[in-house]
């Protein structure tokens, strides 16, 4: 076993035995740890801006059509909330799936960027993964030991989550990263207008009146938007409230139709229709189960 596995195999059990501890995410604010027994279906979801890595088993990532299966020892950064389906593909209860998520904080990393070299402004993805390595481990590690200890987290997460940061920027995520903390960009723009779609998810979208408030004409709008995450500003508020509809049927059992009125939806056969074209059962179906997410 090579050192990085080691460390891998180690960080992967202190953040297993937290994953389902509600102490772990008020211990170290914005960090999520997911943790899988068995490999599972492909389930739609949205990756957050954040920093992500995989410790242990694997998992398969399908964005705008494309695949890609990370194995342990990958990590990644996305920019914009991106719409993607997810999948564990490799999982056992001796070895799970681990997977750790640290919400990235765009004032970080807009404070960061003036102690680093000046960098040309490059087209970079919204999304971009490597394989760790010891700069990235290193405070990753320190970051995750804090869970042992919440009265340390307390003080020492904010310096420890800035540390991870500051090498990531340093690295080969980091022309993807510096998105993040740069005001006033053509992507600065398009992620104004995915959050503000992610915001007002059950409200109806007129594209012109957004594309003017984020500087843009609703062609160019119409153009990035869909460069950058695969969806129009349309179809991405409509994977998000079917989204937002799902967690709402598995977490409450909410009845379909008041369900579909309560994220946006105008039509009860409609967004039955697209529920099941996107999660592959009737929202009748998820209604029924009532059990939260994970």
């Amino acid at each position: 076993m090579s050192e990085l596995d080691k460390v891998l195999a180690e960080q992967a059990k202190v953040a297993a035995e937290y994953a389902s501890s509600p102490a772990a995410t008020m211990a170290i604010a914005k960090l999520i740890i997911r943790r899988a027994t068995q490999p599972s279906e492909p389930i739609p979801a949205l990756f957050e801006p954040v920093f992500y890595i995989v410790l242990q088993g694997a998992k398969r990532l399908t964005f705008a059509g494309q695949t890609r299966d990370f194995a342990a020892g990958t990590c990644a950064v996305a920019t914009v909330g991106l719409p993607f389906i997810s999948q564990v593909i490799k999982a056992s209860l001796s070895q799970p799936y681990v997977g750790a998520e640290l919400r990235l904080d765009p004032g970080v990393i807009a404070d960061l960027l003036p102690s680093l070299p000046d960098a040309a402004m490059r087209d970079a993805p919204s999304f971009a993964a490597v394989s760790a390595d010891a700069t990235i481990l290193e405070p990753f590690g320190r970051l995750i030991g804090l869970l042992a200890t919440p009265t340390d987290a307390a003080v020492l997460a904010g310096p420890f989550v800035r540390e991870l940061c500051y090498r990531l920027l340093q690295g080969p995520l980091g022309d993807t990263l510096r998105q993040v903390g740069r005001r006033g960009s053509r992507f600065a723009q398009i992620r104004a207008a995915a959050d503000w779609i992610g915001g007002n998810t059950n409200k109806r979208i007129n594209v012109k009146l957004l594309a003017a408030d984020v500087g843009m004409s609703s062609t160019s709008l119409h153009r990035h938007f869909m460069a950058v995450t695969g969806y129009s500003p349309l179809a991405y508020q409509r994977y998000l409230r079917l989204l937002e509809a799902r967690r709402l049927l598995l977490s409450c059992g909410a009845p379909v139709t008041a369900t579909a009125f309560a994220v946006g939806y105008e039509s009860a056969s409609q967004f039955s229709r697209e529920y099941k074209r996107m999660f592959g059962v009737p929202p009748a179906k998820d209604a029924r189960l009532r059990q939260p997410l994970r």
